[in-house]
């Protein structure tokens, strides 16, 4: 086999293992418009950012950002539902704990008189 075709089944190889990681995520966020617009600091332990650097030297992701932020994703994503129940009730917990701040200024503003 020539270094052409060996480089060749090298890359096929590489795009099959990064689309397999991703779960097709970088597609999914191409066609429905998402953005990774937001940041997020992290800190992680040196075994797993070795696994990281080691991804990114093998070019199945370009960054350590975009291994962490594929994971996190499909992590995610696999258990839509249960994030979107979750995201319902912390929505009604903010309500109840501004309600609750609300009455509480408003007991000490009368205390206070």
């Amino acid at each position: 086999m020539s270094g052409k075709e060996k480089s060749s089944k090298t890359e096929t190889t590489q795009m099959s293992l990064r689309e397999q990681l991703l779960g097709r995520l970088a597609d999914d966020d191409a066609t429905s418009g998402k953005k990774r617009e937001v940041s997020v600091m992290t800190r992680m332990s040196g075994e797993i950012v070795e696994i990281l650097d080691a991804l990114v030297e093998l070019d199945i992701f370009k960054s350590r950002s975009e291994a962490v932020s594929a994971f996190v994703e499909q992590a995610i994503s696999a258990r839509g539902p249960m994030f979107d129940e979750i995201k319902t009730q912390a929505s009604e917990i903010r309500k109840l704990r501004d309600s609750a701040k609300k009455h509480a200024f408003v007991a000490f503003q009368e205390d206070s008189k």
